[in-house]
């Protein structure tokens, strides 16, 4: 399985959502594809003992307060996903890349 990349808490783990954001997700997909035999399974394809979301940074959920408040400036952005369990998936990309 590939390091889970760490997100550091504060208010600079905020990062605009980028065609390079999903430029890297999709490096990060074909890399652990390459890795793993013809045939074979996802490591998370065991729904019980794999990774697991994070349950702090739920949808409709505060954000924990380590990560402090967001700036400005990317309040209302497309944002890179903090849950470091979304590294190597592509979640609802839908037209912030236009």
């Amino acid at each position: 399985m590939a390091a889970q990349l760490l997100v550091p808490p504060g208010p600079d783990s905020f990062r605009r959502f980028l065609p390079e954001s999903l430029a890297a997700i999709e490096h990060r997909i074909a890399e652990e594809a390459a890795q793993r035999p013809k045939g074979g399974r996802r490591p998370d394809d065991d729904d019980e003992n794999g990774p697991k979301p994070n349950s702090d940074l739920e949808a409709g959920k505060s954000l924990p307060f380590i990560y402090g408040d967001i700036p400005p400036e990317l309040v209302s952005v497309p944002l890179e996903d903090l849950d470091t369990y979304y590294s190597n998936q592509k979640v609802c990309v839908r037209r912030f890349l236009k």
